[in-house]
């Protein structure tokens, strides 16, 4: 960052310093000194913004990141539930086809169910 800072003083310096033509020596060099002083302020202060935007940016990457990876941690959990009720409902019913076939096997055959006959009612004579 150094020699950036003393880039952009020397090219500010230059900017201001062919304006002091006119000036005696003395003032010269006190114009000169406080022109250096506030190349050097103004340098510090455009080294510190660069940083700072530099810094935020890095920050909003960092968010966009963090919403992303949550996103998809979401979306993972989601797909994880998924699979699971699948594998869950793909074992009842393979249970249910076991079941459906293993019953008529061992089971003797099955007679169709006749009526019974109907009970009649038996009067009850009184002496």
């Amino acid at each position: 960052m150094d020699s950036n800072k003393k880039v952009l003083a020397t090219q500010l310096s230059a900017l201001v310093l062919p304006k002091l033509t006119g000036l005696s020596e003395k003032h010269a060099k006190k114009v000169l000194a406080t022109v250096e002083k506030a190349v050097g302020d103004i340098a510090k202060k455009y080294a510190k913004l660069v940083s700072e935007q530099e810094k935020e940016a890095a920050r909003v990457r960092a968010r966009a990141e963090k919403i992303k990876l949550k996103a998809a941690e979401k979306e993972a959990k989601k797909k994880k539930k998924l699979a699971k009720k699948a594998a869950e409902l793909k074992q009842v019913s393979q249970l249910m086809r076991k079941e459906a076939v293993a019953a008529p096997v061992k089971s003797a055959p099955v007679k169709p169910a006749s009526k019974a006959p109907a009970k009649t009612k038996a009067k009850v004579i009184k002496k």
